[in-house]
């Protein structure tokens, strides 16, 4: 339940969230979106649910801290060094501010224009990372849709209720209702959604060769956190008609796990 926290905490001591993979964080909202509507929909236990909207909300913190940190607040702070720049060119010498006229006048309009030239590309640049996170999150999503629609489609449609050690085929009209299908979509793309948002944080970790702004106990956490997840469902039972619905939340939870050990190796290669 902690999980975003130290990351949370780090970026507010550090001011900034150049660390966190804005792709991984938007892919976690929406995978977090598939997965509750999923998992309302298949009628699994309560306590999936309000796991899964309480790490929404975590999410929806961390995504939104790390835009702020690195677009108003850092615009501020541009602002704020520029604006403490101009105060001490007018304060040297002997605290006398020259006279104004117009050479003094369109001097000055042309450093300031010089200034701007060279701060506007830094909000584009911004600008432009975050759309193209946006838009890669985006098409992350809709890849684990169209791979949750064809998945659902050939995988075996078995229900999942055991009505005792005498099971029958069941004809075909007690096949799985389309709510179901849905369902079992929806959790099919969260679990691929899942699984593919912390690809991003490995690539920028490896174009930054560092971790710097990285909290290590984000991802030791998580992958806690996805073990005991999967521990959780496991221990009510094995049987395969129980497990089946949950085949997408498992996979969701565990496969991750294998990126997340990749990413605390890059931790160990990039200390120094």
């Amino acid at each position: 339940m902690v999980v975003m926290f130290p990351q949370i905490y780090l970026n507010f001591r550090r001011k900034s969230g150049e660390g966190v993979s804005l792709v991984m964080t938007g892919a976690w909202i929406i995978g977090d979106l598939f997965n509750i509507a999923g998992a309302m929909m298949q009628g699994l236990v309560m306590s999936t649910i309000v796991v899964a909207s309480y790490f929404l909300l975590v999410d929806a913190t961390l995504f939104s801290q790390t835009i702020y940190y690195r677009t108003v607040y850092s615009a501020h702070t541009r602002v704020k060094a520029i604006s403490g720049d101009d105060s001490d060119t007018g304060d040297a010498g002997d605290g006398v501010l020259p006279p104004a006229n117009d050479t003094t006048a369109l001097i000055s309009h042309s450093d300031d224009g010089d200034v701007d030239a060279q701060s506007s590309p830094v909000p584009s640049q911004s600008s432009s990372h975050l759309t193209n996170a946006l838009a890669f999150a985006l098409s992350l999503a809709s890849l684990g849709c169209l791979a949750a629609v064809v998945i659902s489609l050939i995988m075996p449609q078995s229900s999942g209720d055991d009505d005792g050690p005498h099971n029958t085929p069941s004809p075909p009209s007690d096949s799985l209702p389309l709510t179901q299908i849905i369902a079992q979509a929806m959790g099919t793309a969260s679990a691929i959604i899942y699984i593919m948002s912390y690809v991003p944080q490995a690539i920028q970790n490896y174009q930054r060769k560092s971790c710097e702004g990285l909290s290590m106990w984000l991802f030791l956490l998580s992958m806690l956190g996805n073990t005991t997840y999967a521990l959780a469902i496991l221990v009510v039972s094995l049987n395969p008609h129980y497990l089946a619905p949950y085949v997408p939340w498992l996979l969701g939870a565990l496969v991750p796990c294998v990126i997340q050990i990749v990413i605390l190796y890059q931790f160990q290669v990039y200390r120094h």
